[in-house]
């Protein structure tokens, strides 16, 4: 039996033949090591290293395999492991799916490609062809990081693997990796079911969520305590809004710096003074912190060195960057840093915060060594989690933005999964592939947040500021040429593409959260607002063809009574999209067009505008 074959012989998983191709492989420290696979029994096999013992076992099912391994030590593990259980050296599928480790780092695509392109994602990669889906998956909590990656090149995907990663640890005598599944199915169906079977707490979603107000898009570093009185004060006085919007929530720019979280002269009456009066109106009033960044003008980095995730080298390494902004990251695995994050919440909750969007949280494991050795890197997180937890002690809910999913569900009850979102038709286009590609953690896992809904558009507002901030000028050097990219603008989209954003956020069932100056809307813009916040959060949408296409042209949702049907033009041409009502809303004959209230009967094809889309109610 050839070596390539030994684990996987007579094996095929609906069109792909793991029999021919599939391997498996391990690295040490740069160098492929020779694995000679012993058979133990029928679907057992173990493969001895020079510091321990390989061992895998295939469990066959019905729709595919599951494969668990297991590496017993003899020796000391050097610094960097990679072990493949599963690697497909070349396959043609039509489509490829990679599930993102964090918000906006899902990847899919139509093959053939026309450029060469690399793909890495967690949890879920899938592989379509002639409508058939073959779908690996890993647990959603990982005992040892493992990574999804492949290549593309025309029609050609090139070693499509899971490798399991143990870098800089000092594990316990046996490791245990996370079980790895192959099966072929309905995409959908399998998502969702890995979705309900990887919950850790179990959460009663059958409340409708609380819709909210968030400072960032409109105001980014500007905010101020007067601006956010305005706009709470403005909601109040809606008479729909004020139904609806529950929160209020300061996002980044109310704080000193990252790491000193204290109210800036810009919130002059402080952040207690400010929660008490948005108590008042009626609202919950809500928090951004970023409470593992530390940058450099910061107490703790100049004094607690002992407190920060460290370089290669074990020294105490700027890790974090963003918008050229730079610093330290907390290291979880100390106790002093457990006891810091902990007061710090326990004092922001005890103040009357009932939410906390926590942000930049990934970026905890750029370190590359922590105090602890013996914790895997993808329980890093969770450990600074725990500690957040234990100060709200169970007073606010808490948003994980920026958030590695394999950190579970534990201790979040949100969590964004779209990137960035601005009014503007790429950022649209870019969110919609995260925003469907995790449509089966909504209301399974957490509300799935696609980050802001936002109103305001060209076409929509008063404002005579609205494409003023100019954040990626941060990015132009002295010697620089003219280059476009520094007059980035935050607003460019017109009416018809802010109402695709609206629906996808309506279809998405989860956190509903404007973000615009709400006094400088348009009557136009206003109603937007309005009718968002005031419909029914239904279930999980289904991208029908997700597997299919790399932005879903149709989208389904299930409400108490009756469901939503959404069709996208995402080209830059007028469309004639066919609809298959049987498939879109099986026995309906009339529905009723969202955004203009108009009954229309269900015909068997549409033509829409150029990044345009319609929304409907039955």
């Amino acid at each position: 039996m050839k070596e390539r074959n030994s684990l996987y012989a007579g094996l095929r998983i609906g069109w792909l033949d793991l029999d021919a191709a599939a391997s498996s492989e391990i690295y040490a420290d740069g160098k492929k090591l020779e694995l000679s696979w012993k058979k133990i029994s029928a679907d057992r096999f173990s493969a001895e290293l020079e510091f321990g013992v390989l061992n895998v076992e295939i469990v066959r099912f019905a729709s595919g395999i599951r494969i668990v391994s297991s590496l017993d030590l003899t020796g000391k593990l050097p610094e960097k492991v990679i072990f493949t259980p599963l690697v497909i050296p070349e396959c043609e599928p039509d489509h490829v799916y990679f599930c993102g480790e964090k918000m906006g780092r899902t990847l899919t695509a139509k093959l053939p490609l026309a450029e060469p392109r690399g793909f890495e994602g967690r949890h879920a990669s899938a592989l379509t062809r002639g409508g058939e889906t073959v779908i690996m998956t890993s647990p959603l909590v990982q005992h040892y990081d493992n990574l999804f990656r492949g290549s593309g090149e025309g029609g050609r995907m090139t070693s499509w693997r899971i490798d399991f990663e143990l870098l800089h640890l000092d594990p316990p005598r046996r490791l245990e990796f996370d079980p790895v599944t192959v099966q072929c199915g309905d995409g959908l169906e399998i998502m969702e079911k890995y979705g309900t079977d990887n919950a850790e707490v179990k959460y009663d979603f059958s409340a409708p969520p609380e819709y909210g107000w968030n400072s960032w898009d409109y105001y980014r570093w500007t905010i101020t305590e007067d601006e956010v009185m305005k706009n709470a004060e403005f909601i109040a006085a809606d008479p729909v809004l004020k139904q609806h919007v529950k929160r209020i929530i300061v996002d980044d720019g109310w704080q000193y710096c990252y790491g000193e979280w204290e109210a800036n002269p810009c919130f002059p009456g402080g952040m207690k003074k400010l929660a008490e009066r948005l108590h008042k109106l009626g609202f919950k009033p809500g928090l951004w912190l970023a409470p593992a960044i530390v940058e450099p003008h910061c107490r703790i980095a100049q004094m607690d060195y002992d407190m920060l995730g460290c370089s290669e080298g074990g020294q105490p390494c700027l890790g974090f960057a963003c918008m050229e902004r730079r610093g330290f990251v907390l290291d979880p695995t100390v106790k002093k840093s457990q006891d810091f994050l902990t007061a710090l919440f326990d004092r922001y909750a005890g103040m009357g915060y009932e939410y906390f969007k926590l942000d930049f949280l990934h970026a905890t494991l750029t370190a590359k060594r922590f105090h602890d050795r013996s914790v895997p890197r993808c329980r890093i997180l969770p450990m600074l989690m725990e500690a957040v937890a234990r100060g709200v002690a169970g007073r606010a809910e808490i948003l994980g933005c920026n958030y590695p999913f394999c950190s579970g569900n534990t201790c979040v009850r949100s969590v964004r999964v779209g990137g960035d979102i601005h009014s503007r038709w790429d950022c649209i286009c870019h969110n919609t592939v995260s925003a469907a590609g995790l449509f089966w953690a909504n209301k399974r896992l957490w509300l799935n947040d696609p980050d802001f809904a936002l109103c305001r558009s060209l076409d929509t507002s008063n404002d005579p500021d609205i494409q003023r901030l100019n954040p990626c000028l941060v990015f132009c050097r002295p010697a620089d040429e003219f280059k476009s990219l520094n007059d980035y603008k935050l607003v460019t989209s017109k009416l018809n593409e802010q109402l695709v954003l609206l629906s996808l956020v309506l279809m998405t069932g989860g956190a509903v959260n404007l973000s615009d100056n709400m006094p400088l809307l348009n009557e136009q813009g206003l109603e937007l607002a309005r009718k968002t916040v005031a419909a029914e959060s239904g279930y999980a949408c289904r991208p029908l063809d997700l597997f299919e296409h790399e932005l879903p042209v149709y989208w389904t949702q299930k409400l108490k009574k009756g469901g939503r049907v959404l069709v996208i033009n995402w080209t830059d041409r007028a469309q004639e999209i066919p609809l298959d009502w049987k498939r879109l809303a099986p026995g309906v004959s009339e529905v009723m067009d969202f955004w203009n209230g108009k009954t229309e009967k269900c015909l068997d094809r549409i033509g829409l505008e150029p990044h345009s889309c319609k929304l409907w109610e039955f």
